[in-house]
């Protein structure tokens, strides 16, 4: 009996959408871009994009077929990847929403919690925690630095439909959830350090990792988050080749100081030249997503009464870098 996929979309292309893709033309999954600018459209039928993954197989994917002009659309889909920045998010809703079936899915593999601000949008999201790092290379390649999961969860502790097992893997290892909410609150305090942290000194994570100072800046960091975490009473889901925060952070249930080091340079070498996309941001003088990652912090331990001074220091300092800009 043949399978009966679900209709894809995806709006917004990046470099988390472009793994995404990769993965289900891999699989000769039916897929449809909806492109909101004629420009990128017509810049896409004329130009394949290139993606290198981590085993370094660089692949040319003609989109010619999956392209669809936003305004001209008529179908609608049972999925629809939500491909942009945070700050663009309540955008991208409201003109992607009407092309989602009666019981489809907005899937926000945004960074942060997004989920927690859309509440009229409740029964229509689906979450995605990204697992893996993909940077726009200088000549516009695509390219996947690590082997990553993507983890699907509903919000109302729900598990997403078994067919996405048939979608994604081998390419994009999955993992459908019930306790979306702890892989959010890992995901956010590494990318607190990974992002917010070597945003504030924009600095690769050798750069970052390497360097005493900031290693113990980036302890305090996720020190601050476990305890923001411990006060809302988030048990942790970690994120397959990540490292605990109740570990990584001080206090009850922490490793020994220098292990912690230790870690946190392994990062630093195994991934020394690496910006990570809020670096980026500031390197190509655009404004970054920091109120939704350490701002996110500072403004869910202000309203429980919980300190949390490097986060605020992070995001302060970013803020100044980006009026720079």
């Amino acid at each position: 009996m043949k399978t009966v996929y679900p209709s894809i979309a995806l709006s917004g292309i990046g470099s988390v959408t472009a793994t995404i893709i990769h993965a289900l033309y891999q699989n000769s999954i039916p897929f449809q871009i909806l492109c909101r600018n004629k420009n990128r459209y017509q810049f896409l039928c004329d130009n394949p994009i290139r993606f290198r993954g981590p085993k370094g197989n660089l692949v040319s994917i003609d989109l010619n077929g999956y392209l669809t002009n936003i305004q001209n659309c008529q179908d609608t889909f049972d999925y629809i990847f939500i491909g942009c920045k945070n700050q663009n998010l309540l955008e991208y809703l409201e003109e992607t929403k009407k092309f989602l079936k009666p019981n489809g899915k907005l899937i926000l593999i945004q960074n942060g919690i997004p989920e927690s601000h859309l509440e009229s949008y409740q029964s229509q999201i689906l979450g995605g925690v990204v697992g893996w790092n993909t940077q726009t290379l200088q000549d516009g390649t695509y390219y996947q630095s690590n082997v990553g999961s993507l983890i699907l969860g509903g919000i109302s502790n729900s598990k997403p439909d078994p067919i996405w097992n048939l979608l994604l893997p081998p390419y994009i290892p999955l993992i459908l959830t019930d306790q979306l909410a702890g892989y959010r609150w890992h995901k956010l305090a590494i990318n607190a350090i990974i992002n917010g942290l070597a945003a504030s000194k924009q600095q690769t994570l050798g750069e970052l990792f390497l360097n005493k100072n900031s290693r113990k800046d980036a302890l305090d960091t996720l020190t601050e988050i476990k305890s923001v975490m411990n006060v809302l009473q988030i048990e942790e889901q970690v994120v397959p080749g990540s490292f605990s925060i109740q570990k990584l952070g001080g206090g009850k249930g922490a490793l020994p100081t220098w292990v912690r080091h230790i870690i946190l340079i392994l990062l630093g070498l195994k991934y020394f030249r690496i910006r990570t996309s809020m670096v980026q941001d500031l390197d190509n003088k655009r404004k970054t997503e920091i109120d939704y990652i350490n701002g996110e912090v500072v403004t869910i331990a202000n309203d429980r009464g919980v300190l949390v001074p490097k986060n605020e220091w992070i995001v302060k300092k970013v803020k100044e870098l980006e009026e720079k800009i």
